[in-house]
């Protein structure tokens, strides 16, 4: 009983560290947001947040599928070398995976030409693609140190890094003012410090003799139905960029990508869950209390996500005012549904575990498409008439689509009680009182944030009872 109930410890210990590594660093940064907004117009954000947008959908495309191989494989414990074996044969795999956005660069006044009708912004497509080719490489080191559970470690390179990029930022943006290259050429440069410190921490390399052809195949076939998942997953969260682009222009784009900003604090907690649930759930899912585990887990980390996305949706105005520039301020309307997207993009993620399980990939795709073919055709109709607000709403819908599939398909393969009815009425009831209380009077938006919290520590409160178990044996030491 003590082994297992040690990776529930494991799990959140690695996740509370990776949050408070990377929450003061984010923290800093979004208070820089005035001097940001200050210092770039929306059109030179828009341009930015385009280019990145460009790479958000080439550099998943050339990892293939591989990362989530890397983790379904290394698990499986076919020989004792097995763990070297998948290190070493994505190790070298994405080495030469990487040189092919290098090779782009060569490309790079066409595709800006493609992008912004126009090669003005070659520069910055140069400097974005070597970022691509960075992150390769370094990809690899981040999944061993990831599932080696070296989360100290992995939190240590989280927080040079996010402090380097809000150095950086300030540098470029505010005192060399180099406009629309100035958040291309930061990540950049923290791609490839991230490189370097990765090589550094990770004492192993990957060898010639760990590669194995058989292995790549079985993982190429696992990843298969996963690369135009990947393409799916871009159609979701990113293309409504492009279709703003092409109707509203750059402007618009540079007001969505404020909105997209505001939702860094739950990126934060979210990106922290995942990487260290990864490890967690592979660890425990043969053990006999498995689903009791995955239903606490997906209660606290629900409950804990719509609790950020209700309070920063009901005050969205005043919190946007106060650390944007007034050209950005309308983008508050969009706050809301990008806060509570991102919530079911958490939940669908956890319940996903089910699919990966089984290694029935095809139906992650299935899932993905569900939600990105509904949100593209809602993009196509309602964007060019309704601009911003139709951008986000559809987003949600389609995250919504994705994470109901993803569910069903996941109870299919490997049944686990979630409590979805529960938390599901919760996420209806605080996004439905976020929208109707908007527009009211600050004082009453206080009160009524007063009484839903208190309304969901009676309803959850066999949550917070595990909560406050857990912090006070935490605390003495003791096992829960």
């Amino acid at each position: 009983m003590k082994k297992e109930k040690s990776k529930v410890q494991l799990f959140v210990q690695g996740s509370i560290f990776l949050v408070i590594s990377n929450i003061c660093i984010k923290a800093i940064n979004f208070l820089l947001l005035p001097l940001y907004t200050k210092n770039l117009t929306p059109s030179m954000l828009g341009v930015s947040d385009s280019i990145t947008t460009f790479t958000g959908i080439l550099l998943p495309l050339l990892v293939l599928g591989l990362d989530s191989a890397y983790s379904a494989f290394y698990f499986d414990a076919e020989d004792h070398n097995r763990d070297k074996k998948v290190f070493g044969t994505l190790g070298i795999s994405f080495f030469f995976l990487g040189i092919v956005p290098i090779i782009m660069c060569l490309f790079a006044n066409p595709l800006s030409a493609v992008i912004f009708k126009s090669d003005r912004y070659c520069l910055e497509m140069i400097v974005a693609l070597i970022g691509v080719a960075l992150n390769l490489w370094s990809l690899p080191f981040s999944l061993e140190m990831r599932l080696k559970n070296k989360m100290f470690f992995f939190g240590i390179v989280s927080i040079i890094s996010s402090l380097s990029m809000v150095v950086l930022n300030i540098v470029f943006v505010t005192i060399m003012k180099i406009g629309e290259l100035s958040l291309i050429l930061s990540s950049t440069i923290v791609g490839a410090e991230h490189f370097l410190l990765y090589r550094f921490l990770i004492k192993e390399r990957p060898k010639k003799q760990w590669f194995d052809v058989t292995l790549l195949k079985k993982m190429f076939v696992f990843a298969l139905p996963l690369i135009p998942s990947v393409l799916m997953s871009w159609v979701l969260s990113l293309s409504d960029r492009y279709i703003l682009l092409y109707y509203h222009g750059d402007t618009s784009v540079g007001l969505y990508g404020i909105g997209a900003r505001f939702v860094t604090f739950l990126n934060v907690v979210i990106n922290a869950i995942t990487t260290a649930y990864t490890t967690f759930a592979f660890g425990s899912k043969d053990d006999e209390d498995a689903n009791e585990k995955y239903y606490y887990i997906f209660n606290v980390v629900s409950v804990c996500l719509l609790f950020i996305s209700f309070t920063v949706a009901l005050f969205s105005k005043e919190i946007v005012a106060v650390m944007t520039d007034d050209a950005y301020y309308s983008s508050y309307i969009i706050v809301r549904d990008m806060m509570y997207g991102q919530v079911l993009y958490a939940m669908s993620t956890i319940v996903s575990y089910g699919i990966i399980f089984q290694k029935k990939s095809v139906y992650s795709l299935l899932a993905v498409s569900s939600g990105a073919m509904i949100n593209l055709i809602l993009n196509l109709i309602f964007i060019p008439q309704y601009g911003l607000t139709a951008a986000a709403l559809t987003t949600l819908i389609g995250y919504l689509v994705c994470m109901a599939v993803t569910y069903c398909f996941s109870e299919k393969l490997y049944p686990c009680k979630y409590g979805m009815v529960r938390v599901g009425i919760t996420f209806c009831a605080t996004y439905m009182l976020s929208v109707i209380t908007i527009e009211m009077n600050t004082f009453i938006r206080i009160g009524i944030w007063v009484v839903v919290v208190s309304f969901c520590l009676i309803i959850y409160r066999d949550i917070a009872k595990l909560i406050i178990r857990f912090v006070i044996n935490y605390i003495g030491k003791k096992e829960i």
